[in-house]
């Protein structure tokens, strides 16, 4: 299965093809707590630009977007966790029941995606992927290309 992720590159710093979830576990997110690694995809392209647009804070981001294909054995998301979702899921604030069904899934390390609804577009998917499941390797980058944000999501 291909997944989606906007990904910014930074010499030195950061690469765009990182599958680490090093930036997740940096600065925690929806579906993990600070400390723990998680890759966030997305089953459409257009889901991965509109989850960096809603974290933009209303200005143009610097260049160095790269839009990155990732690709996942289908067998691994087929049996991949999807959770019931709790009633704040979707808050503004990241709830801590979200944080706490993604520490217990990273920790359980039951499979290697959990394919949650998208905040932003609930008809949407994102899969977050765990990094430090022993089946991860399976996961690669198969292509990434430049990609400029159009201005007009910014306006």
């Amino acid at each position: 299965m291909k997944l989606f992720r906007l990904a910014k590159d930074k010499p030195g710093k950061y690469r765009a093809d990182d599958l680490s979830g090093t930036g997740a576990a940096v600065a925690g997110g929806r579906w993990n707590p600070i400390g723990m690694p998680a890759l966030y995809t997305s089953l459409n392209a257009s889901t991965a630009v509109l989850e960096v647009r809603v974290h933009a804070s209303g200005f143009v981001p610097a260049a160095n977007f790269f839009l990155v294909e990732v690709d996942v054995p289908d067998e691994l998301i087929d049996t991949g966790y999807e959770p019931a979702l709790p009633s704040d899921w979707n808050e503004l604030t990241i709830p801590p029941s979200t944080i706490e069904i993604g520490r217990k899934w990273l920790t359980e390390a039951n499979s290697v995606a959990m394919k949650v609804r998208s905040v932003v577009c609930p008809a949407d998917w994102n899969v977050i992927l765990n990094p430090l499941h022993v089946d991860f390797q399976r996961v690669t980058v198969s292509r990434q290309e430049p990609f400029a944000l159009d201005s007009r999501l910014f306006r």
